[in-house]
């Protein structure tokens, strides 16, 4: 019978505290005045309790008082929240920490239910399903909810089965402070994911090297050589460059090899796996950070680019050929600065384009006519009229003065005016025109 056992295990710890080397089971027994069996259920209990130790010689089993450190010394020095609970979900056991994050005195708490805890510091309900109560075995997960002054907090959280003095289950909670350790992990993905939401959806293609080894590439790059990846990581890299550039390509590659910190960049035509030739402007940094050497590379498709500047360059030729052989004078001016002219007005005034750049309008146009031509050129870059035609007298450099006829026209693109000016010299005819009108003239004063 073990009705009285609280007692009896009593009486066993005193009779172990007497003899500190140890008795077995008979000698308990005897001093028990108990059967064995009995005896060895009461050491069981004991035993799984943790009050005893038993060590084995040979058939022999000597039990010895435990020496263990009090649990509730434990709690006390440990920097971990930990509390225990009985198999009906009350507090036995409970630290500081544990009560500080709970915001409840000791008393509030020991021999409560857990589930009914008025606890001001964190909604209990949300704490009670988030912690693991009833484990058969020693477990170990992470949880979070939300503290009423601080927000979310996280911990790991470690449930270990535990067995009282008198045989009763248990369970051992203890929570370690996660917070800060997962919320960077939580910043690194975040961090990682936009870094490739940002490197799979630029135009660019992108290569990362780490001690020359490939860390990251990104779709882009394989979209530019036409390649996929186990293609180009397989084959020479000069293999797609066009054979004028391999030489430069080369030359750079060698540099990649040791490279100082700073960055490069190279011009070079590549031969995609279509047969199709692209621009390609690569740019290459090179960064030592610890012991880790890293390269980032990136390459634009510039081919539309370069068709574009070609096709400007090659109608900038044929507007310079045009505009160097035709016989009228051509200016243009932005935001009121001369940015062209051909060397037609230079044969008309007799100066040279240094000359005419640095003069002032007055030098030029008669003075008589200078308001009159500002009037005209500030009524065309309001970029609301049709084009002007004037007529007017410039003074050359030899001292003559000649007529010249000529057009404006004005055109705003975005925020620059351009002023083009053509001027044609007329003076023969101004002075066949000015004889014939003398002659008339003349003959209208005979006549009367």
């Amino acid at each position: 019978m073990m009705q009285n056992y609280p007692q009896e295990l009593a009486t066993i710890k005193d009779i172990l505290r007497q003899n500190p080397e140890g008795m077995s089971v008979t000698d308990i027994a005897k001093a028990l005045n108990k059967n064995k069996n009995t005896t060895g259920r009461y050491l069981d209990i004991l035993l799984i309790s943790g009050q005893v130790d038993m060590r084995t010689y040979g058939m022999a089993k000597v039990f010895t008082l435990s020496q263990r450190v009090p649990l509730s010394a434990v709690l006390s020095y440990s920097k971990d929240l930990i509390m225990v609970l009985d198999k009906e979900s009350r507090i036995t056991e409970i630290n500081d920490n544990f009560l500080n994050l709970l915001k409840i005195t000791r008393k509030e708490a020991l021999g409560k239910n857990l589930a009914y805890l008025k606890a001001p510091g964190v909604d209990v309900h949300e704490l009670v399903n988030s912690l693991v109560t009833t484990p058969s075995e020693e477990t170990v997960n992470t949880l979070s909810f939300h503290l009423k002054e601080t927000g979310e907090q996280i911990f790991k959280q470690k449930s270990i089965p535990t067995v009282f003095n008198d045989g009763a289950k248990g369970v051992t909670i203890i929570l370690s402070d996660v917070t800060e350790e997962i919320l960077r992990e939580r910043e690194l993905r975040n961090r990682e994911e936009r870094f490739r939401m940002m490197a799979e959806n630029i135009q660019d293609g992108l290569l990362i090297l780490e001690n020359d080894k490939n860390t990251f590439v990104n779709n882009r790059f394989a979209e530019i050589t036409g390649y996929s990846f186990e293609e180009l990581w397989a084959m020479d890299p000069l293999s797609i460059i066009a054979p004028e550039d391999r030489v430069t390509v080369e030359r750079i590659m060698k540099y990649q090899k040791n490279p100082p910190d700073g960055h490069f960049d190279v011009h070079a035509r590549l031969r995609r796996k279509d047969g199709v030739y692209r621009h390609v402007y690569v740019r290459n940094t090179s960064l030592q950070h610890e012991h880790i050497r890293y390269g980032f590379v990136i390459m634009t498709d510039v081919t539309e680019l370069v068709s574009k500047d070609a096709a400007l360059l090659e109608s900038e030729q044929r507007f310079r050929m045009m505009a160097e052989n035709i016989q009228d004078a051509v200016m243009i001016i932005e935001n009121e600065q001369l940015v062209y002219s051909n060397g037609r007005l230079s044969e008309i005034s007799g100066y040279s384009m240094d000359e005419l750049t640095s003069m002032n309008a007055d030098d030029l146009v008669m003075p008589e006519e200078h308001q009159k031509m500002m009037r005209l050129l500030k009524k065309s870059m309001t970029c609301t009229e049709p084009p002007i035609t004037f007529q007017s007298s410039i003074v050359c450099k030899n001292g003559e003065k000649k007529t010249i006829y000529g057009h404006i026209n004005s055109v705003c693109r975005e925020k620059t005016i351009s002023t083009y000016i053509t001027m044609t010299d007329v003076t023969t005819f101004a002075l066949r025109e000015k004889e014939l009108l003398d002659r008339i003239s003349q003959l209208e004063k005979q006549n009367k």
